[in-house]
C-alpha cells in the first residue's frame, strides 16, 4: 500500500505559469504518472526522457504548446541513449516550434531528425522528415525547395504503399504548388488525397484535406465551392478539437466573405480565427488573419486597422528574421551534401558487390566443390528461416496425403500417430507491450488503429513491431499473424518479461 501511495504522489515538476484554466495541476500531474508508466516499459533505458517525450505528445495533442516544448526540452536535455526516441523528440519539437512561429528552432530539430533517419535507412521515418521539413521552407514562402523535399517523400511513399501517408504527401504537395502558382498539378494533389483519404474513411483527415482543396478552389475564383468545402470541414475540427486545422479554415472563410463583401461575416471568422491561433500560440496563422483585418478595416477603421497592421508586422518579424533564413540555406547545403555523400557510397558498395561477384565466380571456376559447400550452407540457413511457422504443417499435409494411399494398416497408423504429433516450439520472450501490439496485428489492426488503442504514438508501434520481427525471426505482419495463430493458439498464458 505505501509502494502504491508513493506511485500515486509522483507529480509533475513543471512550472506554474504552464497550467492552463482548462488543464490544472491534478489533471497533468495525473497524465504524468501514466505517462512514467508508459515509459519505464517502452523506453527502459531512458525511462526520464521518454516520460518527458509522451507527456510532450499529450500536450501538443491538446494543443498546450508551452507545456508540450517544455517537457521536450527537457527530454533532450537527458541525451537518450536510443535513437529513435530521440528522433521522435526532434520530430514532435519542430512541430511544436513550428505552430509557435519559431522557424529556426523548428528548422534546427528537423534537420536533426533527418539526419538521424537517413543513419538508421529507415524509409518511414525518411518520408516523415522530409514531409516536414517540406511544410518549414513553405512556411517561410521558398516554395521551390519545398517542392524538392515533397517529391522526395512522395516518391516513398508511392514505393511504401502506404495510402494514409501518401494523402498527407499530396495534401502538403497541393500547398506547394499552389504558391508555385501551378494551381492544375495544385488540384490535382489536393483531389488525389481527398480520394485517398475518403476511401479508408478517415473523416478527420477528409475535412483537412478539403481545407486545402478550398485553398486551391480560392486561388481559381471558385469560393463558392471552396466555402462549401470549408463548411463541412469545420464542424469535424470543432468535434476533434483539431484547433491548427480550424484556424486556417477560419482564416479562409473570413477571406471569403471579406471578398464577398460580407463584412460582418468576415470579420466573424477573421476574429474567431484569432482567438484559436492566440490560445495555441500559431503566430503564422494569426499573422495571416491580422493582414486580412488591417486591409479590410484600413479605409473605414483607420485605428483598427492599424492595431491590427502593427501586431502583424510584430509576427512576420519573428517568423521571417535573418537568422532563420541563414539556418534554412546552411541546412539546404548540407542536406544537398549529404545526399551526394551517400550516392558516393551506393557507387562504391556497387564495387565492393561486383568484386564479390567476381571473387565468387574465380573460386566456382576453381573449385566446384567448394562452391557445393556454400550453396548448401546458405539453402540450409533459408530454410531454417521460417521452419516455426511452416514446416510441422507442411510435413504432416505430406504425411496424411501418404496414409491415403494403398499401404498396410499398421504403416498408416504409424503415420496418422506422426501426423498428430505436436511439435515442440522453443519459448519466444516478448514484452507485455509487445505481445498486446503482436495479438492485435493478428486481428488484424494497422499501426494507427493500434496507436489509438494503446494511446501510443504510431511511431513507437512502428519500434515495437520491429523489435517483435528480430525476435521472432520474420519479416512482416502476415508472418506475424501466422506465428501468433500457430504458436500462441494453445497457450493460456504466454511467456512475457
Amino acid at each position: 500500500m505505501s509502494l502504491l501511495l508513493t506511485i500515486l504522489l509522483i507529480i509533475a515538476d513543471i512550472p506554474q505559469e504552464l497550467y492552463s484554466s482548462y488543464c490544472d495541476k491534478h489533471v497533468i500531474d495525473s497524465v504524468y504518472n501514466e505517462c512514467r508508466r508508459m515509459a519505464a516499459e517502452d523506453y527502459p533505458a531512458d525511462a526520464d526522457a521518454g516520460a518527458d517525450y509522451c507527456l510532450a505528445d499529450w500536450a501538443y495533442g491538446v494543443s498546450l504548446l508551452d507545456l508540450s516544448a517544455y517537457s521536450l526540452e527537457k527530454a533532450l536535455e537527458k541525451e537518450p541513449s536510443d535513437m529513435i526516441l530521440r528522433a521522435d523528440c526532434l520530430s514532435l519539437a519542430s512541430a511544436v516550434a513550428r505552430l509557435k512561429g519559431n522557424l529556426s528552432a523548428a528548422i534546427k530539430y528537423a534537420e536533426e531528425c533527418l539526419i538521424i533517419d537517413r543513419r538508421n535507412g529507415n524509409d518511414e521515418y525518411i518520408s516523415s522528415s522530409l514531409n516536414n521539413i517540406a511544410g518549414l521552407y513553405m512556411t517561410h514562402g521558398d516554395a521551390v525547395t519545398a517542392r524538392k523535399y515533397i517529391d522526395e517523400a512522395i516518391g516513398l511513399e508511392r514505393k511504401l504503399g502506404r495510402r494514409a501517408y501518401l494523402a498527407i504527401r499530396y495534401g502538403v504537395a497541393s500547398e506547394i504548388y499552389l504558391k508555385l502558382g501551378e494551381t492544375a498539378h495544385a488540384l490535382e494533389f489536393a483531389d488525389a488525397a481527398l480520394q485517398l483519404d475518403s476511401i479508408d474513411c478517415r473523416w478527420d483527415k477528409v475535412a483537412v484535406r478539403r481545407s486545402q482543396k478550398a485553398g486551391v478552389l480560392m486561388e481559381l475564383g471558385q469560393d463558392d465551392q471552396a466555402r462549401k468545402e470549408l463548411e463541412m470541414a469545420v464542424p469535424i475540427f470543432r468535434d476533434g478539437n483539431n484547433l491548427n486545422s480550424l484556424a486556417i479554415s477560419l482564416a479562409q472563410l473570413g477571406e471569403i466573405a471579406f471578398n464577398a463583401g460580407d463584412i460582418m461575416a468576415a470579420e466573424i471568422a477573421y476574429e474567431e480565427c484569432i482567438e484559436v491561433c492566440m490560445n495555441t500560440g500559431n503566430k503564422y496563422i494569426e499573422s495571416r488573419a491580422r493582414k486580412d483585418l488591417w486591409q479590410m478595416y484600413r479605409e473605414n477603421n483607420k485605428d483598427k486597422g492599424l492595431l491590427h497592421l502593427e501586431r502583424y508586422v510584430d509576427l512576420q518579424n519573428q517568423l521571417t528574421g535573418d537568422k532563420t533564413l541563414e539556418l534554412m540555406q546552411d541546412f539546404n547545403v548540407r542536406y544537398d551534401t549529404l545526399k551526394k555523400e551517400q550516392t558516393i557510397a551506393l557507387q562504391k558498395n556497387r564495387l565492393i558487390y561486383l568484386s564479390i561477384v567476381l571473387l565468387l565466380f574465380i573460386a566456382l571456376a576453381a573449385s566446384g566443390a567448394f562452391l557445393a559447400v556454400f550453396k548448401n550452407k546458405a539453402a540450409k540457413a533459408m530454410e531454417e528461416k521460417n521452419a516455426l511457422l511452416v514446416k510441422s504443417n507442411l510435413d504432416k499435409d505430406r504425411l496424411l496425403a501418404i496414409a491415403k494411399a494403398q499401404i498396410p494398416k499398421e504403416i498408416t497408423d504409424e503415420i496418422l500417430s506422426i501426423a498428430s504429433s505436436t511439435e515442440a516450439i522453443p519459448a519466444i520472450k516478448l514484452t507485455r507491450r509487445e505481445m498486446q501490439i503482436a495479438e492485435l496485428c493478428a486481428k488484424g489492426m494497422i499501426s494507427k488503429e493500434i496507436a489509438d488503442r494503446l494511446g501510443i504514438s504510431q511511431r513507437t508501434v512502428e519500434t515495437h513491431k520491429n523489435h517483435i520481427y528480430k525476435k521472432l525471426g520474420i519479416n512482416n505482419t502476415v508472418e506475424l499473424m501466422q506465428y501468433i495463430q500457430k504458436v500462441f493458439a494453445d497457450q493460456t498464458h504466454p511467456n512475457t518479461q
